[in-house]
């Protein structure tokens, strides 16, 4: 694996805003509609970011290749009323050109280890869901659609 991961600081949280938009766009594009993606560009959510680290909400790491900021993740506790574990994956996302680059792995290792979680993810996107199989993590059957997305389906996993 080259470049590295660490924990998140808010003087990344520039970069992480930039990385979060970037990712949603090479991801999202042709699933969610386009208003939607650019309802939150990189300022949106790099204030958004800074007063996630800055406040410490949940636990933030990025992966950085070159000195620049190519992945983030974030846990946090769990935001469903009845949730299964105590910690929820909130997000991890990796820039497309880093795919299979070690980096999304070592990501979610630095932030969650091997302990149990949850996490949501969209139900059309399969390369994310064999990325959480392969950790351990399985459907447990609850799904929701998400109106902020454009009523998209979400699927919950856990380990």
């Amino acid at each position: 694996m080259n470049g590295s991961v660490r924990k998140a600081t808010i003087e990344d949280a520039d970069a992480i805003g930039r990385v979060h938009y970037l990712a949603h766009v090479e991801t999202y594009t042709g699933k969610f509609s386009s208003e939607v993606i650019e309802a939150n560009p990189p300022e949106h959510r790099a204030r958004m970011w800074r007063r996630i680290i800055g406040e410490q909400l949940g636990d933030a790491w990025v992966a950085e290749l070159d000195n620049e900021i190519v992945g983030f993740t974030h846990t946090g506790p769990p935001r469903d009323e009845d949730p299964p574990r105590d910690i929820e994956l909130n997000t991890i996302y990796l820039l497309a050109a880093h795919h299979g680059s070690g980096l999304g792995q070592a990501l979610l290792d630095s932030v969650l280890g091997d302990r149990p979680a949850m996490l949501w993810v969209l139900d059309e996107n399969p390369r994310a869901i064999a990325f959480y199989r392969r950790n351990g993590f399985e459907p447990d059957g609850a799904e929701k659609n998400d109106r902020d997305y454009g009523d998209i389906r979400e699927i919950r996993l856990v380990r």
